[in-house]
């Protein structure tokens, strides 16, 4: 499938498909048309971010911080200037986050919800929305299982990660 930019139609390369779609194109918006509507509305990504009344994250592919909204790093990070360039599983502090490989790289990882949701969402350009996802984490307090909702929209060589909601289940 042809991936091209929303505003000027650019080139933005090839996507696989959804086996059963039958759409030949998808969209995305290129860095030079995200620079400039960022600068149409005359304020930097992070204050962007911020203004957004829910807690969202841009990830790379490998589903590493590039940015964090202020909702997401106080609801993530009680040292929100270490958040950025952080894998998911060590922002989240998933009990597997540790183990030999690192984040993305254990057999737990293969199940990983969010980071299922976010290469398909930078591979394909499909959109995940209001995903049920589960977290085992390791804090200090102890283990505990936290129940997300999570949504992800691609945004040129990145995805935004947007946490719908969040609770302990135990």
């Amino acid at each position: 499938m042809k991936r091209v930019c929303s505003y000027c139609k650019c080139d933005l390369g090839s996507v696989a498909a959804a086996p059963e779609s039958d759409e030949r194109i998808t969209h995305g918006i290129c860095r030079k048309c995200l620079d400039t509507v960022m600068a149409g509305y005359g304020e930097p990504l992070d204050e962007f971010l911020d203004s957004l009344q829910i807690p969202v994250l841009l990830v790379d592919n490998d589903v590493r911080v590039l940015s964090a909204n202020a909702l997401a790093r106080r609801m993530l990070s009680p040292d929100a200037l270490k958040i950025k360039g952080l894998l998911g599983g060590e922002l989240f502090r998933c009990k597997n986050y540790d183990q030999p490989g690192g984040c993305g790289k254990t057999l737990h990882c293969q199940t990983c919800t969010i980071r299922n949701c976010v290469t398909r969402t930078f591979e394909t350009g499909e959109n995940c929305d209001r995903v049920p996802a589960c977290l085992d984490l390791d804090v200090i307090a102890g283990p505990r299982r936290v129940s997300l909702v999570i949504s992800t929209e691609k945004a040129n060589d990145a995805v935004f990660l947007r946490i719908d909601k969040a609770e302990h289940t135990d």
